[in-house]
């Protein structure tokens, strides 16, 4: 069993860049931000290096505009954690930024 405590996420946007991820389909959200369950195409394939359609900026802070709608509940990107000291800054983000391929 891993022990730790959920580590900050700065809001940098380099998960939302540089991981290969599983996403929302932004054609298959309905205007009540719920997706048709029947439809195969509302999770499409986000490339490694690909900007997320869902990313926005609000000066250096990244938004994921689909955070608060019905749809974003449990998909990879709801799900994902890290672990890490609690209060600590964010490990991948702090990785993506010292490597080359940190460019956004």
């Amino acid at each position: 069993m891993i022990e730790g405590l959920i580590m900050i996420c700065q809001r940098c946007g380099f998960c939302c860049n540089h991981l290969d991820v599983m996403i929302i389909n932004p054609r298959s959200i309905r205007s009540d931000g719920t997706i048709d369950p029947e439809d195969r195409n509302s999770l499409i394939s986000k490339p490694e290096g690909e900007k997320c359609p869902h990313l926005a900026y609000s000066g250096e802070v990244a938004v994921c505009t689909i955070h608060d709608l019905p749809c974003y509940r449990g998909t990879p990107c709801d799900l994902f954690d890290q672990f890490g000291p609690e209060d600590g800054p964010c490990i991948l983000g702090g990785y993506f930024k010292s490597s080359r391929s940190a460019k956004l």
